[in-house]
């Protein structure tokens, strides 16, 4: 019987300016000489939901080893944090350069530290047959489990994120995304890459964790990475999909605190009160937020103060398709 042989491996160290090193780690599964595919986290530190997800995996395919190794087929790669100095801080951005990680893509060997980063993440990923990246939202916000997918990378990313158990795939266009991320950079260079999105930030959501862990293992079977006798449990999402022309966003009118009407992940109905924001100091309700169309509310405020122009929810107008 074949074994899995389990490796922790660093790829980036940079010396810090005391007499410390950073240092860039991903948890490396291998068992044949299938596809090899990677799971990133962490890029952003306030962003943990990922974190989880890479525990899952790393647990599941530990059990796997320790009762069947050969139903491994390939390499799995886990990278639960790429912005290992932003976890260990709470903090978004990269700490001392103030800069967003996610930001510096495709990097450079020569350059700052971020793009050194980033260049390294790079030739980390380069040849996988499949990246996962995995986002939080922000503490403001809670998000459904989803796909996010540049409409330029549609017909060959939207089949794989299909088998994703999630529940929605957003198709954004081509001029709202960021050339400078780690998903368009993978992509444009022909490392497929599904950026997911899910839960809130600073917190871990564990249902959806183990749902999309779900997804990933099934896509890992459709992919050869894991033997087709691979038990599982069954799919339970099945995606809708929404774009540019069914998305809408409500942004707050006033500043003052919101106070949610409708749940989130619901539908809701043309003109049905949603929440309101009122003042903390007096009684009176300073304004309302209603749904402009029939459809489902699938981001919605998780902060509760707010500032005029701060988004509060989106809501995917109906009749959405199912794919």
């Amino acid at each position: 019987m074949s074994k899995i042989a389990k490796s922790v491996e660093t790829f980036f160290t940079l010396q810090m300016p005391y007499c410390e090193n950073l240092e860039l780690r991903r948890t490396v599964f291998s068992g044949g000489i299938g596809p090899r595919v990677a799971v990133t986290a962490g890029i952003h530190g306030d962003e943990l939901e990922g974190l989880h997800v890479c525990h899952l995996l790393a647990a599941w395919l530990e059990r796997l080893s320790a009762t069947h190794p050969g139903r491994l087929r390939g390499t799995v790669e886990l990278y639960p944090a790429l912005n290992t100095l932003g976890i260990d801080t709470l903090t978004r951005s990269l700490p001392v350069f103030d800069t967003d990680l996610n930001r510096n893509f495709p990097g450079s060997p020569s350059g700052d530290i971020p793009h050194r980063i980033a260049h390294a993440i790079m030739g980390s990923l380069a040849g996988a047959h499949l990246v996962i990246d995995i986002h939080a939202s922000n503490i403001f916000l809670r998000e459904i489990p989803q796909v996010r997918i540049n409409q330029d990378f549609a017909d060959h990313l939207v089949p794989l994120a299909r088998k994703m158990n999630l529940d929605l795939i957003w198709l954004h266009s081509a001029v709202t995304v960021l050339e400078s991320t780690i998903a368009h950079s993978l992509n444009s260079s022909g490392v497929p890459c599904l950026v997911v999105e899910m839960g809130v930030g600073m917190r871990i959501t564990p249902e959806y964790c183990e749902q999309l862990v779900t997804g990933i293992l099934s896509l890992w079977k459709e992919l050869g990475i894991l033997a087709p006798e691979v038990e599982l449990p069954p799919q339970l999402h099945h995606p809708l999909v929404a774009d540019d022309s069914n998305v809408h966003y409500l942004n707050a009118q006033t500043s003052g605190m919101f106070v949610p009407a409708a749940s989130h992940w619901t539908d809701v109905h043309k003109g049905e009160l949603l929440g309101t924001i009122v003042s903390p100091h007096h009684g009176e309700i300073l304004s309302q937020l209603r749904s402009p169309v029939d459809g489902i509310l699938f981001t919605l405020r998780e902060y509760p103060i707010v500032y005029e122009g701060s988004l509060v929810a989106r809501i995917m107008a109906v009749k959405p398709r199912r794919i």
